[in-house]
C-alpha cells in the first residue's frame, strides 16, 4: 500500500542527510497533531457509547482508532529512517503488519461509511423498518469485528514480504520478493482492494443514492427520511451535517490516499519494464524517487486531517440542535 512505509533515500552520502530530515519533520508534526486530536475523538464517541450511538459514530470511532494506530508506528518509523532499523527482522515484520492492518480498517470503514448511508435510504422504503432495525442493531458490533477481521487477512501478504536491506549503511525495513511475479501480485492486489474495489463501491452508492432521492418526491423524502437510529428530536439540518462529514471523510481519503497508489502502479510498471524497456523503466524510476515519498506524506496527513473535519461538523450539529 506504501511499499513498506518507509521513505527512500539513494543519493549520496551528503544528501541522505537532509533526505532524511523532510520526512522525519514531516512524521513528528503528524503525530504531534494527530494523535492528541484523534484520541480526544475516542474518548468522546466512547463516553456514549451506551447511549444510543448511532453506528455512523461507531464507524467514526473505528476510523479514529485505526489512525492513531497508524499514527502510533509512524513514530517507529521516525526513528528507523534517521537510525536506521535495529529491532530486527521480526519486529520489522510484525510492525509493518500492523501498519498495513490499521491502513485496511480505514480504507474498509470509510467504504462502510459510503454502504451504510446508501443502506439507510434503501431501508426508508420498506414498510417493516421498525423489524429491520432491531435485526440491524444485533449485527452492528459484529459489522465493525468484520472490518477488523478482514484487514487483517487483507494484510497477510505484508508479513511475509518485508525484509531488511543494507542502504548507505543503515538497514531499512522494506519489502523484498524472491521474484518479480511476486511483487507485482503483492502490489496489484494493494491497489484492488485498497483503492479500486473501496471507491467503486462508495461511487456506486453515492451515485445510486443520488438517483434514488432525485427521483423521490420531495414530500416523501422528508417523510420517510432515515434515522440512522439517531433520537427522533434530531432534525433534518443535523441529519444534514452528518451527511456531510461522511462525504467529507470520503472526499479526503480519496484526495490523500490516490497518489500512493498511483505511486503503487508506477511500481509494478516499473517492476515489469525493468529488462525490456529499460528507458521507460529509468523515467519511472526517477519519477518515483521524487513524488514517492510526497505521497507517503499525504497519507499519513490524512489521519491528521479526520479529527478536525469531526470538530468542525460537530460544532454546526450542536448550532443547530440548540
Amino acid at each position: 500500500m506504501m511499499d513498506g512505509l518507509g521513505f527512500n533515500s539513494t543519493s549520496n552520502s551528503t544528501a541522505v542527510g537532509s533526505e532524511k530530515i523532510a520526512p522525519a519533520v514531516v512524521l513528528g508534526l503528524c503525530c504531534l497533531v494527530g494523535l492528541p486530536s484523534n484520541i480526544v475523538v475516542i474518548i468522546s464517541i466512547a463516553r456514549e457509547w451506551n447511549r444510543n450511538l448511532s453506528f455512523t459514530l461507531k464507524l467514526m470511532l473505528n476510523l479514529a482508532v485505526s489512525d492513531t494506530l497508524t499514527l502510533c508506528l509512524a513514530v517507529l518509523f521516525m526513528c528507523g529512517i534517521g537510525f536506521g532499523w535495529k529491532s530486527g527482522l521480526w519486529s520489522c515484520r510484525l510492525l509493518f503488519f500492523f501498519s498495513y492492518w490499521s491502513l485496511y480498517v480505514a480504507v474498509l470503514t470509510v467504504t462502510s461509511m459510503s454502504v451504510h448511508r446508501y443502506h439507510n435510504v434503501i431501508k426508508s422504503r420498506i414498510t417493516n423498518r421498525m423489524i429491520l432495525q432491531r435485526l440491524e442493531r444485533r449485527h452492528r458490533n459484529l459489522q465493525l469485528l468484520g472490518i477488523w477481521i478482514l484487514a487483517f487477512v487483507f494484510a497477510l501478504p505484508v508479513f511475509f514480504t518485508q525484509g531488511l536491506k543494507n542502504k548507505n549503511g543503515l538497514l531499512r525495513c522494506q519489502r523484498i520478493t524472491k521474484s518479480q511475479s511476486v511483487k507485482v501480485t503483492v502490489l496489484f492486489f494493494e491497489v484492488l482492494l485498497g483503492f479500486v474495489i473501496p471507491f467503486s463501491t462508495m461511487l456506486t452508492c453515492y451515485l445510486c443514492l443520488h438517483k434514488g432521492l432525485s427521483q423521490k418526491p420531495k414530500s416523501s423524502s422528508l417523510t420517510t427520511a432515515p434515522q440512522d437510529q439517531e433520537p427522533r428530536n434530531q432534525g433534518k439540518h443535523v441529519r444534514t451535517y452528518k451527511k456531510k462529514l461522511v462525504i467529507s471523510i470520503i472526499v479526503a481519503f480519496f484526495l490523500f490516499w490516490t497518489p500512493v497508489h498511483i505511486i503503487n502502479v508506477i511500481d509494478i510498471i516499473t517492476t515489469l519494464t525493468k529488462t525490456s524497456h529499460p528507458d521507460v523503466y529509468n523515467q519511472l524510476k526517477s519519477f518515483r524517487g521524487v513524488c514517492g515519498d510526497t505521497s507517503k506524506t499525504l497519507a499519513l496527513l490524512n489521519c491528521c486531517l479526520n479529527p478536525f473535519l469531526y470538530v468542525f461538523f460537530s460544532r454546526n450539529v450542536i448550532k443547530c440542535t440548540k
